[in-house]
């Protein structure tokens, strides 16, 4: 090996960061993350006039996509890869729109007097409503959005936890992170004066709750498929549904259908476990530790 050869390689073992720090890389990143969240959130202010937080949402997906390359691997590396691609997508999305089909039955026989479950586009957290533009509009806050979650915490969480510990505790770890991440919106509703120390409190409970269960379903399709797009569709669905199917009260106001929400939650989790048997019978490959993926498959 010559001497530029040698150079390179200092250079490349010097910041091959995932190597050395396969939990705190990723916990850097989620810290960078937070802060443009934060600043988004309680500074800019822009779910407020815009319904979605694009901003911190759209740098954050450059985090991502800055730091896998950064370190020279592929985006194949955080599972975004064509194979088995449409396999992938219909585990997650066969998987969810299930969920969400118990949940509307449940939600319909739940119904009050006057009430009936719609569709209607609404941004759940500031009730801002519209057309058909405003659809379009949540559709690419949530593909920004779900892009930005699902590369964090799944596709570079994932791979670099489980260089140290097994899936369980990995993917336990990684869920926890997650719903932490939401915390955000009960603390400003109670900042704002939206809803007392107590309603928050509760909001808190459901979000950190709902979140949790979510990253583990999330975290169980990536590991299962190999596939970010497997979690990634589920996580778009389930956000697209919640923003539009709502319950109509009599009086034509408008309240989450909560049943609905719930009922899913509850029905992902024995329904995901689908997702092993079906990706086996489809050849699906399964999620590697980080430095062990798959470089030679190409993106979409």
């Amino acid at each position: 090996m010559n001497k530029a050869d040698e150079d390179t390689a200092r250079h490349k073992d010097r910041w091959n960061i995932p190597s050395h720090w396969p939990i705190a890389a990723p916990l850097i990143l989620l810290a960078v993350a937070l802060c443009l969240r934060i600043t988004d959130i309680f500074v800019l202010r822009l779910d407020e006039r815009l319904g979605e937080i694009i901003l911190s949402k759209s740098l954050g997906l450059a985090l991502v996509v800055g730091y896998t390359l950064w370190v020279g691997k592929h985006l194949s590396a955080i599972g975004l890869h064509a194979r088995h691609l449409r396999a992938a997508l219909v585990i997650g999305a066969g998987l969810t729109l299930t969920a969400f089909a118990i949940g509307a039955v449940v939600q319909v026989l739940t119904l009050g007097p006057g009430e009936s479950l719609i569709l209607r586009a609404v941004d759940t957290r500031t009730g801002i409503t519209g057309g058909v533009a405003f659809v379009l509009f949540l559709i690419i806050g949530n593909v920004i959005n779900v892009l930005m979650e699902e590369g964090l915490f799944r596709g570079i969480m994932l791979p670099h936890f489980l260089q140290r510990m097994r899936f369980a505790k990995a993917n336990v770890l990684q869920a926890v992170l997650f719903s932490s991440w939401h915390l955000v919106w009960p603390v400003k509703a109670y900042i704002s004066g939206d809803a007392s120390a107590a309603s928050a409190f509760a909001q808190a409970g459901v979000l950190l709750s709902g979140a949790f269960i979510a990253g583990l379903v999330f975290g169980y399709l990536f590991w299962r498929t190999g596939s970010l797009y497997a979690p990634m569709i589920a996580h778009f669905l389930n956000n697209m549904l919640n923003n539009l199917l709502h319950i109509q009260g009599a009086d034509e106001t408008l309240h989450p259908a909560v049943a609905l929400s719930v009922v899913v939650v509850v029905a992902l989790v024995p329904l995901v476990f689908a997702a092993g048997p079906i990706a086996r019978r489809m050849g699906l490959p399964g999620l590697r530790p980080w430095g062990q993926e798959n470089e030679d498959v190409g993106v979409p």
